[in-house]
């Protein structure tokens, strides 16, 4: 049985932004908190409500800015040792003639498959880590509000728009 199932985010509104690292991207990129709220639907019926969340999206992409795009290093190490398991284990059992190609494809497919991912995994630098990136990002320091234009008043810590009511943070 196919049920239909998700979340619906109502009433979204820019509520914050600022100077963000995004691994999507890259690059140093301004972000948005965007604030919606949320809630479960059964096949497109709404039913239960999960109140106000806030999500910071990067401006050029629309991604979480902090959400690694790809696999990372430690998946890749462990995909190379269960291919090595798989490699070394097929190479020890005998091989009937009711395996024998699937056998071989296996055995050779296998320890290519570690090789390729051992030679990809030293030759690749590793990544610096988001702490690093986004100590090299300067803080936002705008005056002017970038959504609607109006000055940003100066709040204890914190600038907000006295227009659309954003923080920069």
């Amino acid at each position: 049985m196919l049920i239909v199932y998700g979340v619906y985010h109502f009433r979204p509104k820019r509520v914050a932004f600022r100077n963000d690292y995004c691994l999507s991207c890259a690059q140093p990129r301004r972000s948005v908190q965007i604030r919606t709220f949320d809630v479960c639907h059964i096949f497109w019926i709404p039913f239960l409500p999960l109140g106000f969340i806030r999500r910071w999206r990067c401006t050029a992409c629309n991604r979480a800015p902090h959400v690694h795009p790809g696999t990372r290093r430690g998946f890749k190490w462990a995909g190379l040792v269960i291919l090595l398991i798989f490699a070394v284990g097929f190479w020890l059992v005998p091989l009937t003639p009711d395996i024998l190609i699937v056998g071989w494809i296996i055995r050779v497919g296998a320890t290519v498959g570690a090789t390729l991912t051992l030679a990809h995994l030293l030759r690749t630098p590793a990544d610096q880590t988001l702490k690093e990136r986004l100590a090299a990002v300067p803080p936002a320091s705008d005056t002017v509000c970038p959504f609607c234009g109006s000055a940003l008043l100066v709040l204890s810590s914190q600038c907000c728009c006295p227009a659309c009511g954003v923080l920069r943070a």
